[in-house]
């Protein structure tokens, strides 16, 4: 193998390493999120791969993110994973699992990632989309405004299920929400939606 390959190992509690697997098809493929959900390991990253294991085969070339799931064996024989892409390059930088859902953020650059891109973009989206436990899309949005947007961190809140991104923005009209038209560097922000992925807030992180 000369491609890159994403990985996962599980180590005990001083470090001993216990099992370790590669994870990958015939391209590169790079972990970036996991997440323990029982005896489950979701895992969470990108791939070139046209055969990456699980995913059944593509015919594109562009990068798109896989969600991958395995026992806490990491047998690869228990393995089921998808591809969550579009026609352009697709980036993921987070994975949370809230019940029996399994959420992923990151950032796209396909204007048909699935659910929720408008055809005519051309920048880099934030989005988040939400699975459920056997790894099949339930729903997805974009987090954007008319300039580069990515979501890089998410977490659930145990009792209302409320989702809270965080990422960055070289956007002046993120969300509908408004900033110095003057301004062209990256400024952080945070939004909160609801378990079915509706908007409810957006914070601007700004100096």
């Amino acid at each position: 193998r000369t491609d890159r390959d994403a990985f996962v190992a599980k180590l005990d509690l001083s470090l001993n390493l216990i099992q370790s697997i590669y994870l990958g098809g015939s391209g590169s493929d790079s972990a970036r999120a996991l997440a323990i959900s029982g005896s489950d390991v979701y895992v969470a990253g990108e791939t070139f791969s046209n055969d990456f294991p699980g995913a059944g085969s593509r015919t594109r070339t562009d990068q798109d993110v896989f969600v991958a799931k395995l026992n806490s064996s990491l047998d690869l024989t228990s393995l089921q994973s998808i591809y969550l892409g579009g026609s352009g390059n697709d980036f993921v930088r987070a994975l949370a699992i809230s019940g029996s859902n399994v959420y992923v953020a990151g950032s796209t650059l396909s204007n048909d990632f699935p659910y929720v891109r408008d055809p005519s973009r051309t920048d880099r989206d934030a989005f988040v989309a939400k699975l459920n436990s056997s790894l099949n899309l339930l729903d997805s949005v974009n987090l954007a405004g008319s300039r580069d947007d990515s979501a890089f961190a998410l977490a659930i809140h145990p009792r209302t299920g409320k989702v809270y991104v965080a990422g960055g923005t070289n956007s002046n009209d993120f969300l509908g929400g408004a900033r110095d038209s003057a301004r062209t560097d990256q400024d952080a922000f945070m939004t909160k939606l609801d378990s079915s992925l509706n908007p409810l807030q957006y914070i601007p992180l700004a100096g």
